[in-house]
This record gives C-alpha cells, sequence and structure tokens, in this order.
C-alpha cells in the first residue's frame, strides 16, 4: 500500500494567499514544492529554499503553458483558467472550451 504524501501549505507573509504546498522529496533529499493544485514544480534542497522559491514564484507559474497527457491520446499544450486544492480548470490551445481536471487527471498536467 502505498501512501500519499500531506502537503504543507504555504502562503505569502503578506496576505495569507495560498502560493503551493511542500512534501519531503520522496526520491532524494529535499523538498518538492508543488502547484496550488498539487502538481510537483520542482524539488530544492532546503524547506526555507522551498518555501522561498513558492512565495516568489508559485503563482506565476500558474500562468506558464501546462502539457496534459491524457492516457489515450497525444500531449497537448494546456493553460490554466483556475486552480484550487485538488483541480484546475484548462483550457487546450486555442479552443475557447474550459475543462475541469480532478483526481488522477491532475497527474497527467505538468508544467512545460
Amino acid at each position: 500500500m502505498t501512501t500519499t504524501p500531506v502537503l504543507e501549505p504555504v502562503h505569502r507573509p503578506e496576505d495569507g494567499e495560498l502560493v503551493g504546498h511542500l512534501t519531503a522529496a520522496a526520491d532524494r533529499d529535499g523538498w518538492t514544492a508543488h502547484a496550488v493544485f498539487g502538481a510537483p514544480l520542482r524539488t530544492l534542497p532546503t524547506h526555507e529554499e522551498a518555501v522561498s522559491f513558492l512565495r516568489t514564484r508559485g503563482l506565476a507559474l500558474l500562468a506558464e503553458r501546462w502539457t496534459y497527457t491524457p492516457a489515450d491520446g497525444e500531449p497537448r499544450t494546456a493553460w490554466l483558467v483556475e486552480a484550487r486544492p485538488g483541480a484546475v480548470v484548462v483550457r487546450f490551445g486555442y479552443d475557447p472550451a474550459s475543462v475541469p481536471l480532478t483526481g488522477g487527471e491532475l497527474d497527467r498536467l505538468t508544467l512545460g
């Protein structure tokens, strides 16, 4: 049985805004910074560096291009429309339709 890592929320001190989450790195020393909705972003050597990374880059990375790889298809460029813990709403390429992603679908969403 595998256990789901506990996500430690990280907030901006100025206004309390949630900017991401941290977990202890699973395969090495360090801390993994996660987006607001839980996708891993980067592993950093110390807790302090990971907190600093999220406070300076966590929300900005939500505006970057993401890639969604469906279980039965080719990777697609995705733009985040909305992000919250455990869920996102995306648009694919130039398609104006918004698509919600939750649960295991979030594991198929990667930065870049």
